[in-house]
């Protein structure tokens, strides 16, 4: 029987993609193995397209280490150590999973065994791929800095609405220019706030009714954007560098379902920063100073005014709920249309003032009660059946023993190499303390060695949190008998913020297809097919449970 043989490539930008540089990676992978005569399936050809190699988040990682657990592949062949990953506590990581399995790693540019010398060169080559990579973000981060205090609009890239941004050449640098028309409309959107009162939802309908483009000539005009124009700087004559900073997203979003849920960076969100570490730059100011500064104070007055500070109202669901038909989030509405107040939730598609081609979502809005006793009940049910959770539970424990041998190999490894640095660096001290070695022939060894020791550091932080965070799980588990016996005897008179809390505690989202009167929850913990559910229900897979909609007044 021929060993199973699986390729793996990896670029890390969109620009890469766009210049098919993952193909030509492709192309010299194929080429390898044509010389050595292996074969290869096209369905073992595992490729993460515009994806960073700092994170192992990757879709096309994950299939490959799925099918290498399966026993599925043999042999896997890479370009070269930093195409697995950019990371040296990440390469160590896969290294160790893939031989634990019994799969071998072959690197086109060297073949790697088990000696000693090729394995010391794999951490070397780990480790320099991770300080080149280093060295980039910390030239460009620094670089960016120093031009954005020196004023160079440059930094900036493009301009914002009622901007634009005109190129440095050689006799002059990057610069800002109003744009005529849209600085009026930008003059306008400021108007509307101050001079007429109008809120932000009303300036946006007016300026699509009057047929006002934006800055692509596409879509329509959303809050968001009205409320990005009223609060940027730059409108003063102030454009603001560092306004926000990346981070690790927090909240799945429609284009994150879109793309598998697997984001392109291990930072794929933003945030604000504090205003006190924004850089300011000099632009063309479009409003004066003492506009800009009267539309912040109404804006903050705005704030107390708003529908989100109002809780006569209140979704048990909110923020789990999305449509399976169009992929938006739902929201809670009451219908304007009844005397009754009934409480809808809608879908975001549902809404043709939003879109520029209308609406585009055929399903329908659906009655609170429905969704949320639904939901409710059936967490009652997972509370009231503990014997789902710990099967779930000794099910992690088997995977753990198994996963707990590595994670321990690992640490030991790092802590073995941090002493041996320790040690290096105490005989430094010691001959110079000796008279043997000057300060200066030391110094710069002692500072590589300080490098070294806090970057051995930070791995095994890294993997210990690792190892703590599968912990706290298990223990969450551990404790869920405890917690039932908590409040299952009085479910029912629980407060809507405790049950709130209770379901985001165990569902992770729910899906609503109104088509065909279904919703499906997403539970946090597996539940296997064997867990007892009510008529009119069904378990599709682990995590997965669908329920019918009884509809009643939906419309």
């Amino acid at each position: 029987m021929s060993e199973k043989i699986a390729l793996y490539a990896r670029v890390s930008s969109e620009q890469q993609a766009q210049e098919g540089t993952i193909e030509s990676q492709v192309e010299s992978l194929k080429e390898y193995v044509a010389e050595r005569r292996y074969k290869v399936e096209a369905d073992y050809v595992f490729v993460d397209n515009g994806i960073s190699g700092s994170t192992l988040v990757r879709p096309a990682l994950d299939a490959l280490r799925d099918k290498a657990a399966g026993g599925e592949v043999d042999k896997i062949i890479i370009l070269c150590p930093d195409r697995l990953a950019r990371k040296h506590a990440h390469q160590l990581i896969l290294v160790e999973e893939f031989n634990r399995l019994g799969v071998a790693i072959e690197f086109t540019n060297h073949t790697l065994s088990d000696s000693p010398e090729d394995q010391l060169l794999l951490q070397i080559q780990g480790v320099i791929a991770e300080f080149e990579r280093e060295k980039i973000l910390e030239r460009s981060r620094r670089g960016k800095l120093h031009k954005a205090k020196s004023g160079q609009v440059s930094v900036l890239s493009g301009a914002p609405y009622g901007y634009v941004y005109v190129r440095a050449t050689e006799r002059q640098g990057a610069r800002y220019e109003i744009h005529k028309e849209e600085a009026e409309v930008v003059r306008r959107i400021f108007k509307m706030v101050t001079l007429e009162r109008m809120s932000i939802g009303a300036i946006a309908r007016e300026l699509n009714a009057q047929g006002i483009p934006t800055r692509r000539r596409q879509g329509i005009w959303e809050r968001s954007t009205v409320w990005g124009v009223l609060r940027n700087p730059a409108y003063r004559g102030q454009a603001a560098y560092r306004k926000t900073q990346v981070v690790a997203r927090t909240r799945v979003t429609k284009l994150a379902r879109d793309h598998g849920l697997y984001p392109k960076h291990v930072h794929s969100s933003s945030r604000d920063r504090a205003k006190e570490d924004w850089i300011y730059i000099a632009v063309p100011s479009i409003v004066s100073e003492k506009m800009f500064a009267k539309v912040a104070n109404q804006l903050e007055e705005n704030k107390k005014l708003s529908p989100r500070h109002n809780t006569k109202y209140q979704y048990l669901l909110s923020g789990l709920l999305h449509c399976k038909e169009c992929g938006y989030s739902l929201y809670g509405k009451v219908a304007s249309n009844s005397k009754y107040k009934r409480r809808y939730y809608r879908c975001l598609g549902q809404d043709g003032h939003r879109w520029p081609q209308g609406r585009g979502c055929s399903g329908h809005p659906v009655r609170v009660e429905v969704l949320e006793d639904l939901v409710w009940e059936h967490t009652k049910e997972l509370i009231e059946q503990p014997e789902v959770v710990f099967a779930e539970y000794s099910k992690r424990v088997n995977a753990k023993k198994k996963s707990r041998l590595s994670l321990e190999g690992l640490l030991s490894k790092k802590a073995k190499e941090r002493r041996q640095q320790e040690v290096e660096k105490q005989r430094l001290l010691d001959l110079y303390q000796a008279g043997s070695i000057s300060l200066e022939e030391i110094s710069e060894r002692l500072t590589g060695i300080r490098a070294k020791i806090n970057k051995i550091e930070e791995e095994y932080a890294w993997l210990e949190a690792e190892g703590k965070r599968e912990q706290q799980q298990l223990q969450l588990i551990e404790h869920f008998e405890h917690f039932k016996n908590k409040i299952s005897k009085n479910l029912d008179q629980l407060k809507f913020g405790d049950k709130k809390h209770i379901v985001r505690l165990l569902v992770k989202d729910v899906v609503v297809d109104t088509a065909k009167e279904e919703m499906t929850i997403n539970h946090i913990v597996p539940i296997d097919k064997s867990f007892p559910l009510r008529p009119r229900s069904a378990v599709t897979s682990p995590g997965e449970c669908v329920f019918a909609l009884c509809r009643g007044p939906v419309v």
